[in-house]
C-alpha cells in the first residue's frame, strides 16, 4: 500500500501574490484617472471646428483684455456657447446603419456605382450628416489578390439635413479599383457638426461586403497584341457560328444524299468511284480556354505584371467569344479539377461573369501542378477547339493533343523596346497567329 503525501502551499506565498494583484489593480486605476484628462482633451481637439476654434480664440483674446463689463460677458459667452454646442453634439451624435446594392464584379480601373440603404437606428433625429466612403489608411490589411490596395472614391461626401428617428434614406457613390482580386468596399464615415458647427461628432461603419474586381479588359485600339488575338477569335467565332469546317477529319465514298460541295477528286481519279471530303461537326460551337497560370520563375511577392497581363487577354477573349454568342468553358491551374462542375460553359455576356470573377481570384502555381492539370483538363475537353494561354516557353502538351489546340504565349516585353506584334498570315487555308515577342501562337484557330 502507498501513500502519497501533498506538500502544503506555504501561506506566504499566497500573501505575496494577493498583495502583488492589488498593487497592479491600484496601479491600473491611478493610469486612468492620469490618462482620462489626455485622452478627453484629444477628443474634443479632434472634434473642434474652425468655428469653435476661432470661438475659443475670441475667448481668450478677452480675458487679456479688462477684467470688466462688458468683456466678462463676452468671456462667459464664448465659454457657454462651446459648453453648450459640445454637450449637445455629443447627444445627437448619429447612429446609422446601412446596407449596400452593388454589382458582382466589375473590371478593373472602370468606376462602380453602390447604392447605399441607410436608416437611422437612434432615438433622436439626425442633423446635418455627412456619409461618405473613406479610404482606409495603408496600414490596414485588405483581402485582395494579389496585395493590398485601397480603392479611389469618386464621389463627394453626400449631405443630408434631417433624418427622423427610424426614418430610410438612399445614396449613391462612385469607388474605383485599379487591381483585380476580391476587394471588399471602403468603410463608411458618417459626420454631423450640429450644433453651430463647433464640434464635430464621427462615427465609422465597417462595410463587411466584398466585390470581385475583374481582369482589366483589353482593347485593340490601344494593345496591338490584343487586337491580333481578337481578330483572330473573330474568324474562328465567324467558322463556328455559320458552320465552316474548321478541320479535315478524312475522305470516305460518296452515298446519296451526301452534300458534294467537297468533292476529293483526287481520290476519286485514283479509287474510281466518287469521294467526298469530310470534316469536323460544324454543329460543334464549343471553345475551351485553358489559362495557365503558373511561371518559370518565381515571382517574389507583390504584384506579377506577366500574370496580370495573361489574366487581362484570358478575360478579353472570353467577353469576345461570349459577345459574339459562342459557348464558353473555362479551365484554370489554379483550381483543383473537382472545383470546376460539369456547367461551365457560358454563351451570354451574362453568363461570363461567373468566369471572369474565377479570373479575378486566380493565383499562381508551381509548373507540375499546371502541367498535371491542364493534361486533366484536355482529356475533360476532348475535340472542341482550345486555346490555352501561357507565359511558359516550355510548356508541354500531351503526346497526340496538339491538333485543334492554339498556344497563345504571353512573352514579357524587351527591356528599353516597344512590343511589336507579327502579321497574320495563312497556312494550308487556316489563319494562324506567326510568333511575337509579346505574343506567339502554336497551332491554328
Amino acid at each position: 500500500m502507498s501513500v502519497t503525501t501533498l506538500a502544503a502551499v506555504p501561506k506566504r506565498n499566497s500573501v505575496q501574490t494577493r498583495r502583488g494583484t492589488r498593487l497592479r489593480r491600484l496601479g491600473r486605476r491611478v493610469w486612468r484617472l492620469l490618462i482620462s484628462p489626455i485622452r478627453m482633451f484629444l477628443s474634443v481637439r479632434r472634434s473642434m471646428t474652425g468655428a469653435s476654434a476661432t470661438l475659443l480664440v475670441i475667448g481668450i483674446v478677452t480675458l487679456n483684455i479688462i477684467w470688466g463689463y462688458p468683456w466678462v460677458g463676452m468671456f462667459s459667452a464664448c465659454v457657454s456657447l462651446l459648453l453648450i454646442g459640445w454637450a449637445i453634439n455629443r447627444i445627437m451624435r448619429p447612429n446609422l446603419g446601412f446596407q449596400f446594392t452593388l454589382p458582382r464584379s466589375a473590371p478593373a480601373g472602370q468606376p462602380v456605382s453602390v447604392s447605399l440603404h441607410g436608416r437611422n437606428d437612434g432615438r433622436l433625429p439626425a442633423i446635418a450628416v455627412t456619409v461618405e466612403f473613406y479610404e482606409p489608411r495603408p496600414r490596414r490589411r485588405r483581402k485582395s489578390l494579389p496585395g493590398a490596395h485601397s480603392p479611389t472614391v469618386l464621389s463627394p461626401p453626400q449631405w443630408v439635413d434631417l433624418i427622423e428617428s427610424g426614418a430610410r434614406f438612399n445614396l449613391t457613390s462612385a469607388i474605383q479599383y485599379e487591381r483585380r482580386g476580391v476587394q471588399e468596399l471602403p468603410d463608411i464615415r458618417v459626420t454631423s457638426s450640429f450644433p453651430f458647427h463647433l464640434f464635430r461628432s464621427t462615427r465609422k461603419r465597417p462595410s463587411q461586403v466584398e466585390i470581385a474586381i475583374t481582369p482589366r479588359l483589353l482593347t485593340g485600339d490601344e494593345d496591338a497584341v490584343a487586337r491580333g488575338m481578337l481578330d483572330a477569335l473573330g474568324g474562328w467565332s465567324h467558322k463556328l457560328l455559320s458552320g465552316d469546317a474548321l478541320d479535315y477529319t478524312g475522305s470516305r465514298e460518296y452515298q446519296t444524299g451526301m452534300p458534294v460541295r467537297r468533292w476529293d477528286f483526287t481520290s476519286w481519279a485514283r479509287l474510281g468511284r466518287p469521294i467526298v471530303r469530310e470534316f469536323q461537326s460544324p454543329s460543334i460551337q464549343l471553345v475551351s480556354l485553358i489559362v495557365d497560370t503558373s511561371r518559370e520563375a518565381p515571382v517574389s511577392g507583390g504584384v506579377d505584371p506577366l500574370l496580370e497581363r495573361l489574366l487581362s487577354l484570358a478575360a478579353t477573349a472570353v467577353t469576345s467569344l461570349t459577345q459574339r454568342l459562342v459557348r464558353v468553358q473555362l479551365f484554370l491551374t489554379s483550381e483543383a479539377s473537382q472545383d470546376i462542375s460539369a456547367t461551365t460553359s457560358a454563351v451570354t455576356p451574362s453568363d461570363s461573369e461567373s468566369m471572369l470573377i474565377r479570373l479575378a481570384e486566380a493565383s499562381g502555381v508551381t509548373a507540375e501542378i499546371a502541367e498535371a492539370r491542364i493534361e486533366r483538363a484536355l482529356d475533360r475537353i476532348g475535340r472542341s477547339p482550345t486555346m490555352v494561354f501561357t507565359t511558359r516557353s516550355n510548356i508541354q502538351l500531351p503526346h497526340g493533343r496538339s491538333s485543334g489546340i492554339t498556344l497563345l504565349r504571353v512573352d514579357p516585353p524587351p527591356v528599353g523596346g516597344r512590343e511589336t506584334v507579327g502579321d497574320r498570315e495563312t497556312v494550308g487555308g487556316r489563319r494562324r497567329i506567326s510568333p511575337r515577342p509579346a505574343l506567339s501562337s502554336k497551332s491554328s484557330l
